[in-house]
């Protein structure tokens, strides 16, 4: 679990496409001080667990399924990334709960800036726009963002030049990838039923005669 409160920019030092996934080494100076193998650490907003450290370097085996479904299948060497460590318990938490778990790759339709920084406006499906709310929240490759405006073809988000000193998004721009994670809160509202309740399902679990 994180917070989509991004650590630090991290610089991709070697991946590698290996059988059905790929081996991905990144430099840290600082998750890497607290981090071990085994545990979780959220790259461009993907939970991924660590499998090596070395001297600098977060190592990370990445499954095919991962790799089709977020923007990792486009990593290059000296490229810039997202980190972010898993939560602690009694950590603050000043984003909201991500999982870690994408939702979409979604591309960038425009990148404006202005006096308070910049405003993305990202395409969506039709099915996207389920999960998304005006002043709702969403995780941009893994940074805590809060929706300003949607529609069944995009939706926008404003960066303040904090976000953007601190994160990848300042490298962003139109035509761009980003990973999507949908606020889990608006994914569990808007979950339907499996099973119906009917008046047979009633009478054989034992609720009526």
């Amino acid at each position: 679990m994180f917070t989509g409160i991004v650590t630090e920019i991290g610089m991709i030092k070697s991946f590698k496409k290996a059988g059905h996934g790929a081996c991905l080494g990144i430099s840290s100076s600082s998750i890497i001080k607290d981090v071990k193998i085994g545990d979780s650490v959220s790259v461009n907003g993907v939970c991924l667990t660590v499998n090596a450290v070395f001297k600098e370097i977060i190592k990370f085996d990445v499954i095919q399924n991962t790799l089709l479904k977020t923007n990792l299948k486009r990593f290059k060497i000296g490229g810039f990334v997202n980190l972010e460590g898993a939560l602690k318990l009694g950590d603050k938490i000043s984003g909201h709960f991500v999982s870690g778990h994408i939702d979409a790759e979604r591309m960038i339709l425009e990148k404006s800036h202005t006096r308070q920084g910049c405003v993305l406006k990202v395409k969506v499906t039709e099915a996207d726009s389920a999960y998304l709310v005006p002043r709702g929240s969403v995780a941009i490759d893994g940074v805590s963002l809060t929706i300003n405006d949607v529609n069944r073809e995009f939706f926008s988000v404003c960066l303040i030049p904090l976000t953007l000193e601190q994160t990848i998004l300042k490298f962003r721009k139109t035509g761009d990838f980003v990973n999507l994670e949908f606020d889990m809160t608006a994914k569990y509202n808007t979950a339907k039923p499996k099973n119906k309740i009917t008046m047979e399902t009633l009478k054989m679990t034992g609720f009526i005669d």
